[in-house]
């Protein structure tokens, strides 16, 4: 027993000097290579409680074309997000509903409501803020950072949920928009 406990021990000295080394590790620069600016990388720019949001480029000889890209990145990036989340949302909810024999709900239904609520709000996407670089071969680089609304798309939901007959009857809808409200802003 003295034999165990004295290992034990030992093990966890060694462990614990091992774990003291610094956990980061100088990045090696090779000759040659040059750090590069992030644009639109900062907290700000990073979805929050409030807004969804993400950053896109595009690269194009013509200015115009390469806004276009930059925004479509953008969109469906955020869209890519936020059917996730409103998926994620969705499948939780039907499955502590389902736990309770009481209620019936489908939750194919709520997907499709969701899906096609996030559509339509994908058009009220707000521009944060864009940057335009002429690069020396001619052609443009555009940057683009933009954002949805977590409360107009909170506020949507629970409008859809309103006019859709058949989740209406089945589901709590007031229990529903108030677990959408809570979870959308984490």
């Amino acid at each position: 027993m003295k034999r165990v406990v004295s290992f034990i021990i030992m093990a966890a000295m060694a462990v614990s000097l091992v774990s003291c080394g610094s956990s980061r590790k100088a990045v090696a620069i090779t000759e040659g290579e040059k750090e590069v600016d992030l644009i639109f990388s900062g907290k700000e720019y990073r979805t929050d409680k409030k807004y969804f949001r993400d950053n896109g480029f595009g690269v194009s000889k013509d200015l115009a074309n390469a806004k276009k890209i930059a925004v479509q990145n953008s969109r469906q990036s955020i869209a890519a997000m936020v059917h996730a989340a409103v998926k994620l949302l969705v499948d939780n909810y039907a499955a502590t509903q389902n736990a309770d024999a009481t209620s019936v709900i489908d939750g194919n239904d709520l997907q499709e409501l969701g899906r096609t609520v996030v559509d339509t709000q994908l058009s009220g996407l707000e521009v944060v803020e864009e940057k335009a670089f002429r690069q020396p071969d001619g052609t443009y680089r555009y940057h683009v950072c933009m954002q949805l609304d977590k409360d107009n798309l909170s506020k949507a939901m629970s409008k859809a949920l309103d006019k859709d007959v058949n989740t209406r009857l089945r589901a709590d809808k007031d229990k529903f928009r108030a677990y959408f409200d809570e979870m959308i802003r984490q």
